[in-house]
């Protein structure tokens, strides 16, 4: 008995450590954000603030391919989008907010 609590107490005492620090660097890698169940959404939105904050432009792989489509495909996409106001514009995080009201705020 005196032996196992000499042990409990050194395992006490001692504290042994994890170093398990992990960096912001590191924390804001499709990687690492992937391995602790965020989707790539959320990955894309952690891109673009931190672009906004280093004063440049980011778009996701879906608004690059948007962006490299025909005028026919762009115009039925925007009719669609105004049909339908649940439908992405790829305008979440390149809108700028002005002080009166606009049809794009909708």
């Amino acid at each position: 008995m005196r032996k196992i609590l000499l042990l409990v107490t050194l395992f006490m005492v001692l504290q042994i450590q994890a170093n398990s620090a992990v960096s912001v660097d590191k924390t804001i890698t499709e990687e690492y954000l992937r391995n602790n169940g965020y989707s790539k959404q959320v990955y894309d939105t952690v891109n673009v603030s931190r672009a906004r904050a280093l004063g440049e432009a980011y778009y996701s792989s879906e608004e690059i391919k948007y962006m490299k489509s025909n005028k026919a495909k762009k115009f039925w996409r925007k009719l669609y989008q105004y049909l339908d106001p649940a439908a992405e514009d790829y305008s979440f995080y390149h809108h700028d907010t002005l002080p009166s009201p606009s049809y794009t705020d909708l």
